[in-house]
């Protein structure tokens, strides 16, 4: 049976095979409408659509296809037509983000992978209390962000020895170490200083786990410009994620070895959505 190509969040994945696909849309990572293509297809089509058939999830009425535009025609280097971000994008909106997609989201991906989540905050807790080693914290949450990317964008399950990735080191300890510190002078000096700075930066850290090839600088930069006229919405964010760990505390405390890791892979779905829409 042949394998399938998706679009998720905005981006090509896989191929995967039949059984993986029905494993992600267990997951919730997919479902009936994402747009999948397998070779021999024409064009790309929604997963309940009958060449999907085998899949066995016709029960919504499959999305009609629309007229492709150019991009849509041409092909990627390995011969699957190439994926128009409009239509990949579910949420119809161009450059923004939805709060509780983002936050449903962040569960999924929790759900999914668990221990190695609660594991990377333990690490994060214990490391953070050693000296010198607590350095490496910053690096550990960067590479947290790297595995979110890898579970939404191929289904990839995130592994602990991810977190131990030091490739491009300096930059992914040093970068959010710098933006901490310039946004706590921020809040000190003034608090709307802070605030600014917060919405500017605060995607800079998923910029890096995303895009490893950047310094922390032109993270920063990158980060600057998706959060550009967003900032209300960005508060939003912040507010709701602020009251998830509010619960999570109430929950003995406990509750926050579940909504920290959640609150992370909020923010970064939110950078993904602002970057793909």
């Amino acid at each position: 049976m042949k394998n399938i190509h998706l679009a998720i969040n905005n981006q090509q994945s896989g191929p995967f095979d039949p059984e993986t696909i029905k494993q992600m849309l267990s997951t919730g990572q997919a479902d009936a409408n994402t747009m999948g293509w397998m070779e021999g297809m024409d064009g790309w089509k929604a997963l309940n659509s009958d060449e999907f058939a085998f899949l066995g999830i016709q029960s919504a009425p499959p999305v009609a296809d629309a007229s492709p535009p150019s991009s849509l025609r041409q092909k990627s280097s390995d011969g699957s037509p190439a994926q128009d971000p409009v239509q990949a994008n579910s949420s119809g909106r161009s450059g923004t983000f939805a709060i509780g997609s983002a936050i449903s989201e962040a569960f999924q991906f929790f759900k999914a992978n668990i221990i190695a989540s609660i594991s990377w905050l333990i690490l994060a807790i214990i490391i953070g209390c050693i000296p010198i080693a607590q350095l490496i914290v910053p690096l550990l949450g960067v590479n947290f962000f790297t595995s979110v990317k890898n579970f939404q964008e191929s289904g990839k399950k995130m592994a602990i020895g991810d977190l131990f990735d030091f490739s491009r080191a300096l930059d992914k300890i040093v970068g959010p170490i710098v933006i901490g510190t310039l946004i706590g002078i921020g809040y000190f000096l003034l608090i709307i200083p802070g605030l600014i700075l917060t919405f500017m930066w605060m995607f800079a850290p998923c910029v890096q786990g995303d895009r490893t090839d950047l310094s922390f600088i032109e993270a920063m930069k990158v980060s600057s410009r998706i959060a550009k006229g967003k900032w209300l919405k960005l508060l939003g964010l912040i507010i709701a994620l602020a009251l998830l760990n509010l619960l999570g505390a109430l929950l003995l405390g406990l509750g926050l070895l579940v909504t920290i890791p959640v609150t992370h892979v909020a923010l970064f779905t939110a950078y993904a959505q602002c970057k793909n829409n």
